[in-house]
Protein backbone atom coordinates (compact mmCIF):
# COMPACT_ATOMS: atom_id res chain seq x y z
CA UNK A 1 0.00 0.00 0.00
CA UNK A 2 1.11 3.58 -0.73
CA UNK A 3 1.03 6.31 1.86
CA UNK A 4 -2.15 8.48 1.76
CA UNK A 5 -0.30 11.48 0.32
CA UNK A 6 1.37 9.50 -2.47
CA UNK A 7 -1.38 9.87 -5.07
CA UNK A 8 -1.93 13.54 -4.25
CA UNK A 9 1.77 14.26 -4.67
CA UNK A 10 1.83 12.58 -8.06
CA UNK A 11 -1.26 14.44 -9.22
CA UNK A 12 0.18 17.77 -8.14
CA UNK A 13 3.44 17.17 -9.98
CA UNK A 14 1.75 15.91 -13.14
CA UNK A 15 -0.75 18.78 -13.34
CA UNK A 16 -4.45 19.16 -12.71
CA UNK A 17 -5.37 17.24 -15.89
CA UNK A 18 -4.28 14.07 -14.09
CA UNK A 19 -6.78 14.28 -11.20
CA UNK A 20 -9.12 11.29 -11.06
CA UNK A 21 -10.76 9.05 -8.49
CA UNK A 22 -10.99 6.23 -11.06
CA UNK A 23 -8.82 3.29 -9.88
CA UNK A 24 -8.32 2.17 -13.48
CA UNK A 25 -9.60 -1.38 -13.01
CA UNK A 26 -11.19 -1.34 -16.49
CA UNK A 27 -8.10 0.02 -18.30
CA UNK A 28 -6.53 -2.13 -21.02
CA UNK A 29 -3.08 -1.29 -19.63
CA UNK A 30 -2.52 -2.21 -15.98
CA UNK A 31 0.36 -0.89 -13.87
CA UNK A 32 0.90 -2.19 -10.35
CA UNK A 33 1.19 0.34 -7.48
CA UNK A 34 0.60 3.33 -9.77
CA UNK A 35 -1.96 6.17 -9.97
CA UNK A 36 -4.46 5.91 -12.83
CA UNK A 37 -4.76 8.89 -15.19
CA UNK A 38 -7.68 8.99 -17.68
CA UNK A 39 -7.18 9.88 -21.32
CA UNK A 40 -4.28 9.45 -23.70
CA UNK A 41 -0.63 10.36 -23.43
CA UNK A 42 0.04 14.05 -22.68
CA UNK A 43 1.54 16.18 -25.47
CA UNK A 44 5.10 17.45 -25.48
CA UNK A 45 5.13 20.88 -23.80
CA UNK A 46 8.90 21.33 -23.64
CA UNK A 47 9.36 19.48 -20.35
CA UNK A 48 11.93 16.79 -19.55
CA UNK A 49 12.33 14.04 -22.11
CA UNK A 50 11.99 10.33 -21.52
CA UNK A 51 15.30 9.14 -22.97
CA UNK A 52 14.69 5.40 -23.26
CA UNK A 53 12.27 2.74 -22.06
CA UNK A 54 13.14 -0.95 -21.82
CA UNK A 55 11.45 -4.19 -20.79
CA UNK A 56 12.69 -7.63 -19.82
CA UNK A 57 10.76 -9.37 -22.60
CA UNK A 58 9.30 -8.45 -25.97
CA UNK A 59 6.24 -10.67 -25.44
CA UNK A 60 3.58 -9.79 -22.84
CA UNK A 61 1.16 -12.59 -21.82
CA UNK A 62 -2.40 -11.23 -21.95
CA UNK A 63 -4.07 -11.06 -18.54
CA UNK A 64 -0.82 -11.03 -16.53
CA UNK A 65 0.75 -8.05 -14.72
CA UNK A 66 4.33 -9.28 -14.38
CA UNK A 67 6.51 -7.41 -16.88
CA UNK A 68 9.17 -5.13 -15.36
CA UNK A 69 9.88 -1.92 -17.27
CA UNK A 70 12.39 0.89 -16.78
CA UNK A 71 12.38 4.39 -18.19
CA UNK A 72 15.45 6.65 -18.10
CA UNK A 73 14.48 10.32 -17.80
CA UNK A 74 15.98 13.79 -18.06
CA UNK A 75 17.39 15.08 -14.74
CA UNK A 76 14.48 17.52 -14.14
CA UNK A 77 11.83 14.78 -14.35
CA UNK A 78 9.70 14.23 -11.27
CA UNK A 79 6.87 12.01 -12.59
CA UNK A 80 6.52 9.58 -15.50
CA UNK A 81 3.36 8.62 -17.38
CA UNK A 82 3.08 5.12 -18.85
CA UNK A 83 0.60 4.32 -21.60
CA UNK A 84 -0.02 2.53 -24.90
CA UNK A 85 -0.02 4.43 -28.17
CA UNK A 86 -3.62 4.95 -29.32
CA UNK A 87 -5.17 3.47 -26.15
CA UNK A 88 -7.04 5.53 -23.55
CA UNK A 89 -5.94 5.26 -19.91
CA UNK A 90 -2.44 5.98 -18.60
CA UNK A 91 -0.60 5.61 -15.28
CA UNK A 92 1.56 7.87 -13.11
CA UNK A 93 4.72 6.66 -11.37
CA UNK A 94 7.35 8.72 -9.55
CA UNK A 95 10.78 9.41 -11.03
CA UNK A 96 13.13 7.46 -8.81
CA UNK A 97 16.84 7.65 -8.10
CA UNK A 98 19.36 7.07 -10.85
CA UNK A 99 20.71 3.58 -11.47
CA UNK A 100 24.45 2.86 -11.54
CA UNK A 101 24.47 2.76 -15.35
CA UNK A 102 22.57 6.08 -15.65
CA UNK A 103 24.25 8.48 -13.18
CA UNK A 104 22.44 11.80 -12.80
CA UNK A 105 19.33 10.58 -14.65
CA UNK A 106 16.23 9.53 -12.69
CA UNK A 107 14.48 6.29 -13.57
CA UNK A 108 10.83 5.28 -13.65
CA UNK A 109 10.23 1.63 -12.81
CA UNK A 110 6.97 -0.29 -12.81
CA UNK A 111 5.37 -3.69 -13.23
CA UNK A 112 2.91 -3.71 -16.12
CA UNK A 113 0.49 -6.00 -17.93
CA UNK A 114 -2.47 -5.93 -20.30
CA UNK A 115 -6.09 -6.78 -19.48
CA UNK A 116 -7.67 -10.11 -20.54
CA UNK A 117 -9.67 -8.33 -23.26
CA UNK A 118 -6.57 -6.72 -24.80
CA UNK A 119 -6.28 -7.70 -28.48
CA UNK A 120 -3.31 -9.94 -29.32
CA UNK A 121 -0.56 -8.51 -31.48
CA UNK A 122 2.08 -5.79 -31.59
CA UNK A 123 1.62 -2.58 -29.62
CA UNK A 124 3.72 0.43 -28.66
CA UNK A 125 4.40 1.16 -24.99
CA UNK A 126 5.02 4.88 -24.34
CA UNK A 127 6.69 6.64 -21.41
CA UNK A 128 6.79 10.43 -21.00
CA UNK A 129 8.01 12.58 -18.12
CA UNK A 130 6.90 15.73 -16.32
CA UNK A 131 8.84 18.31 -14.30
CA UNK A 132 7.77 19.92 -11.03
CA UNK A 133 5.62 22.43 -12.96
CA UNK A 134 3.61 19.73 -14.74
CA UNK A 135 5.26 20.25 -18.15
CA UNK A 136 5.69 17.05 -20.18
CA UNK A 137 8.47 16.38 -22.65
CA UNK A 138 9.26 14.10 -25.57
CA UNK A 139 8.28 10.43 -25.06
CA UNK A 140 10.27 7.21 -25.37
CA UNK A 141 8.73 4.06 -26.84
CA UNK A 142 9.30 0.31 -27.07
CA UNK A 143 7.57 -2.19 -29.35
CA UNK A 144 5.98 -5.20 -27.61
CA UNK A 145 3.75 -8.17 -28.47
CA UNK A 146 0.58 -9.12 -26.56
CA UNK A 147 -0.04 -12.86 -26.80
CA UNK A 148 -2.83 -14.93 -25.28
CA UNK A 149 -1.02 -18.23 -25.05
CA UNK A 150 2.60 -19.33 -25.57
CA UNK A 151 3.41 -20.54 -29.09
CA UNK A 152 3.89 -24.26 -29.71
CA UNK A 153 7.38 -25.63 -29.19
CA UNK A 154 9.66 -26.07 -32.17
CA UNK A 155 12.96 -25.01 -33.67
CA UNK A 156 11.06 -22.43 -35.71
CA UNK A 157 7.40 -21.45 -35.25
CA UNK A 158 5.49 -18.99 -37.42
CA UNK A 159 2.12 -18.03 -35.94
CA UNK A 160 -0.98 -16.33 -37.36
CA UNK A 161 -3.57 -15.14 -34.81
CA UNK A 162 -6.80 -13.24 -35.40
CA UNK A 163 -10.18 -12.58 -33.82
CA UNK A 164 -13.68 -12.94 -35.21
CA UNK A 165 -15.42 -15.31 -37.65
CA UNK A 166 -13.19 -14.77 -40.72
CA UNK A 167 -11.49 -17.72 -42.42
CA UNK A 168 -7.82 -16.71 -42.84
CA UNK A 169 -4.95 -18.88 -44.08
CA UNK A 170 -1.28 -18.71 -43.16
CA UNK A 171 1.14 -19.18 -46.09
CA UNK A 172 4.85 -19.75 -45.38
CA UNK A 173 7.55 -20.10 -48.05
CA UNK A 174 10.90 -21.72 -47.20
CA UNK A 175 14.18 -20.44 -48.68
CA UNK A 176 14.09 -23.17 -51.37
CA UNK A 177 10.60 -22.10 -52.49
CA UNK A 178 8.58 -24.81 -50.73
CA UNK A 179 5.28 -23.39 -49.46
CA UNK A 180 2.87 -24.55 -46.75
CA UNK A 181 -0.78 -23.54 -46.39
CA UNK A 182 -4.11 -25.21 -45.65
CA UNK A 183 -4.28 -27.13 -48.95
CA UNK A 184 -0.62 -28.21 -48.74
CA UNK A 185 0.35 -28.32 -45.05
CA UNK A 186 4.10 -28.94 -45.50
CA UNK A 187 6.84 -26.77 -47.00
CA UNK A 188 8.54 -29.83 -48.54
CA UNK A 189 8.76 -29.48 -52.31
CA UNK A 190 7.42 -32.47 -54.28
CA UNK A 191 10.26 -34.65 -55.64
CA UNK A 192 10.78 -35.01 -59.35
CA UNK A 193 8.88 -37.91 -60.93
CA UNK A 194 10.70 -41.21 -60.42
CA UNK A 195 12.89 -39.84 -57.60
CA UNK A 196 13.01 -42.05 -54.48
CA UNK A 197 11.36 -40.36 -51.50
CA UNK A 198 12.76 -40.52 -47.97
CA UNK A 199 9.68 -41.30 -45.82
CA UNK A 200 11.06 -39.05 -43.07
CA UNK A 201 11.82 -36.10 -45.36
CA UNK A 202 8.60 -34.26 -44.50
CA UNK A 203 9.70 -34.05 -40.85
CA UNK A 204 12.60 -31.78 -41.89
CA UNK A 205 10.26 -29.06 -43.13
CA UNK A 206 7.61 -26.70 -41.79
CA UNK A 207 4.26 -28.33 -41.02
CA UNK A 208 0.94 -26.48 -40.65
CA UNK A 209 -0.75 -27.58 -37.44
CA UNK A 210 -4.32 -26.42 -38.03
CA UNK A 211 -6.74 -24.67 -40.41
CA UNK A 212 -8.37 -22.04 -38.20
CA UNK A 213 -12.03 -21.10 -38.77
CA UNK A 214 -12.11 -23.46 -41.77
CA UNK A 215 -15.17 -22.86 -43.94
CA UNK A 216 -16.40 -20.23 -41.42
CA UNK A 217 -16.70 -22.73 -38.55
CA UNK A 218 -15.75 -20.26 -35.83
CA UNK A 219 -13.26 -21.03 -33.06
CA UNK A 220 -12.82 -19.12 -29.81
CA UNK A 221 -9.42 -17.67 -30.75
CA UNK A 222 -8.46 -18.82 -34.24
CA UNK A 223 -4.76 -19.34 -34.87
CA UNK A 224 -2.50 -21.27 -37.21
CA UNK A 225 1.16 -22.28 -36.91
CA UNK A 226 3.78 -23.58 -39.30
CA UNK A 227 6.31 -25.46 -37.18
CA UNK A 228 9.80 -26.87 -37.81
CA UNK A 229 10.66 -29.52 -35.23
CA UNK A 230 14.12 -29.96 -36.77
CA UNK A 231 16.61 -27.14 -37.44
CA UNK A 232 15.18 -25.00 -40.26
CA UNK A 233 17.17 -24.18 -43.39
CA UNK A 234 19.00 -20.89 -43.58
CA UNK A 235 17.93 -18.17 -45.96
CA UNK A 236 14.96 -15.90 -46.58
CA UNK A 237 11.41 -16.81 -45.53
CA UNK A 238 8.17 -15.24 -46.74
CA UNK A 239 5.00 -15.12 -44.65
CA UNK A 240 1.65 -14.28 -46.26
CA UNK A 241 -1.91 -14.00 -44.96
CA UNK A 242 -4.70 -15.12 -47.29
CA UNK A 243 -8.40 -14.37 -46.81
CA UNK A 244 -10.69 -17.06 -48.28
CA UNK A 245 -13.72 -15.50 -46.56
CA UNK A 246 -14.58 -12.81 -44.01
CA UNK A 247 -17.58 -14.97 -43.03
CA UNK A 248 -19.90 -11.99 -42.67
CA UNK A 249 -17.43 -9.68 -40.91
CA UNK A 250 -16.56 -6.26 -42.34
CA UNK A 251 -12.84 -6.91 -41.79
CA UNK A 252 -10.46 -9.09 -39.78
CA UNK A 253 -7.48 -7.80 -37.76
CA UNK A 254 -4.57 -10.25 -37.59
CA UNK A 255 -0.96 -10.51 -36.52
CA UNK A 256 1.90 -12.84 -37.33
CA UNK A 257 4.95 -13.61 -35.18
CA UNK A 258 8.11 -15.69 -35.61
CA UNK A 259 9.64 -17.65 -32.70
CA UNK A 260 12.94 -19.56 -32.43
CA UNK A 261 13.67 -22.67 -30.34
CA UNK A 262 11.25 -22.10 -27.47
CA UNK A 263 12.17 -18.44 -26.91
CA UNK A 264 8.91 -16.70 -25.88
CA UNK A 265 10.04 -13.42 -27.47
CA UNK A 266 9.43 -13.24 -31.24
CA UNK A 267 12.27 -12.43 -33.61
CA UNK A 268 9.82 -10.71 -35.98
CA UNK A 269 6.15 -9.69 -35.93
CA UNK A 270 3.63 -7.72 -37.96
CA UNK A 271 -0.02 -6.67 -37.81
CA UNK A 272 -2.57 -6.18 -40.61
CA UNK A 273 -6.25 -6.08 -41.53
CA UNK A 274 -8.03 -8.23 -44.11
CA UNK A 275 -10.76 -6.44 -46.08
CA UNK A 276 -13.33 -7.50 -48.72
CA UNK A 277 -10.75 -6.66 -51.41
CA UNK A 278 -8.52 -9.45 -50.07
CA UNK A 279 -11.32 -12.00 -50.49
CA UNK A 280 -11.39 -11.31 -54.23
CA UNK A 281 -7.73 -12.28 -54.69
CA UNK A 282 -6.85 -15.71 -56.21
CA UNK A 283 -6.36 -18.66 -53.85
CA UNK A 284 -3.63 -21.30 -53.87
CA UNK A 285 0.17 -21.14 -53.84
CA UNK A 286 1.48 -17.59 -53.55
CA UNK A 287 -1.86 -16.23 -52.35
CA UNK A 288 -2.31 -13.57 -49.71
CA UNK A 289 -0.72 -10.29 -48.72
CA UNK A 290 2.95 -10.26 -47.70
CA UNK A 291 3.06 -9.93 -43.90
CA UNK A 292 6.72 -10.63 -43.14
CA UNK A 293 10.02 -11.26 -44.85
CA UNK A 294 12.87 -12.48 -42.59
CA UNK A 295 16.13 -14.38 -42.84
CA UNK A 296 17.83 -17.04 -40.71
Amino acid sequence: MRAPGYALALLALAGCEAASSDPGYAALLQVADAQFRPGGMPPDRGGPAALVVSTQHARIPIGSVDEQIRGVLDPSARVAVIGIDGVEGTWLVPAGVADLDTPGQPTAKARIGVAPEFPPGPFTLVVTASDEHGRFGAPATVELIADEVPPPTGELVIALVWDGPADLDLHVVEPDGGEAWSDKPNTMRPPAPGTPVDPAEYLKHGILDHDGNKDCHREGMPREHVIWQMPPPGGEYLVRVDTPSLCGAASAAWYVAVYRAGDPDPIAAARGISTPADVLEPRGAGAGVLALRFSL
